[in-house]
């Protein structure tokens, strides 16, 4: 009995996971490719030559909380994307919330460029793919796995690039709880971190569902947002049906084809939505372990293909590599002269990889 408590005493004195990385130790001229490797678990970032040459530094103080993970990055102003061939490498399904605490960051959206708003939040969605611009900043990210977060959205698929205003009351609560979190972290036990998990999704969900956006649709467009919606989440539940189509779509949902046309014209068409739907869940089924041992073929079959051949050329048009690069892993490895650089912590790019696994 003595051991047992024991052994329960000294795992609940176990702290928080806390991992730092900073560019001390590092020659100025090796830090921007050091942090462009590390940050590459994440983004692809780019920066000019006098940022790079000049005394650049970048860190990132990370925490992981049971399944989701805060960390606060800061550095000097850079190009940042998420591509399509980036996605594909690392498969991660993840939502990443973000509040400034310094500096501001510039972003093209259908409607121009988009500015931070003072005390606001921006969310990401990581499995799509975005272009953006920072000056010298210091910032907090909030990652959390699609899994956990999804199913208590109301629109779990509409969140990418979503700008909440400061000015809201659940907004604040979101900022005020990211921040303090990440405060009080050195004072935390992991169990602790494990048992706050669900409550901090828990109000980003509440604060996803409540906040308005600039980007939400206005009353006159309201119920086309209901159609379409409808109909998005009637695909989702049939991606791996061989027989979906526009007209089964329309039978279904109970609208013309005219009108199902204009509610995707925004997605490029009906056709390349459903295409992209189903490649992104080709995309998690091969970057998935647990999946191994599912075929390439089965997997284009429920990607809606009927051949290896024809799935590959469609997985490479629209990632950039095959599929077999994704499911190997092993087509862009780190460096380890990097990686094994003494002095460095690198846990940070496991554990945002890694959520939930």
């Amino acid at each position: 009995m003595r051991k047992k408590a024991g052994a329960i005493l000294a795992q609940e004195s176990i702290p928080v996971p806390h991992a730092h990385f900073k560019l001390d130790g590092v020659p100025e001229r090796e830090r921007f490719d050091v942090w462009r490797e590390s940050i590459s678990c994440v983004f692809e970032v780019e920066a000019d030559r006098q940022v790079r040459n000049d005394n650049f530094h970048a860190e990132i103080d990370a925490n992981m909380f049971g399944s989701i993970m805060l960390a606060r990055t800061r550095t000097l102003q850079q190009r940042w994307e998420r591509s399509p061939r980036l996605m594909a490498r690392d498969g991660m399904d993840h939502y990443m919330i973000q509040l400034y605490e310094k500096g501001d960051m510039l972003w093209e959206t259908k409607t121009g460029t988009r500015s931070f708003p003072t005390d606001g939040l921006v969310i990401f969605d990581l499995a799509q793919p975005a272009v953006s611009r920072t000056n010298n900043f210091a910032n907090i990210s909030l990652f959390i796995p699609r899994s956990m977060l999804e199913d208590q959205l109301t629109s779990a698929d509409d969140q990418h690039l979503r700008v909440l205003t400061g000015e809201e009351p659940m907004v604040q609560l979101l900022r005020d709880h990211m921040s303090s979190l990440k405060a009080l972290s050195s004072r935390m036990t992991a169990r602790q971190g494990a048992e706050i998990a669900p409550a901090t999704v828990g109000l980003a969900a509440a604060c996803l569902n409540a906040a308005a956006s600039p980007d939400r649709p206005n009353q006159a467009s309201g119920v086309a947002f209901a159609k379409l919606t409808r109909a998005r989440r009637h695909i989702e539940a049939r991606l791996d049906d061989p027989d979906l189509s526009v007209d089964l779509i329309c039978r279904n949902l109970g609208i013309s084809r005219t009108k199902l046309y204009e509610l995707f014209d925004s997605f490029g068409g009906i056709g390349t939505y459903i295409r992209d739907r189903r490649l992104r869940q080709a995309l998690v089924a091969l970057a998935d372990k647990t999946r191994a041992h599912h075929s390439t073929y089965d997997i284009a079959l429920a990607a809606g293909y009927s051949s290896d051949a024809a799935f590959v050329r469609a997985f490479h048009r629209r990632y950039g590599v095959t599929p077999n690069d994704v499911r190997h892993a092993g087509y862009a490895p780190r460096s380890s002269e990097h990686h094994d650089r003494p002095g460095l912590d690198r846990r940070h790019e496991d554990w945002v990889k890694h959520l939930m696994i």
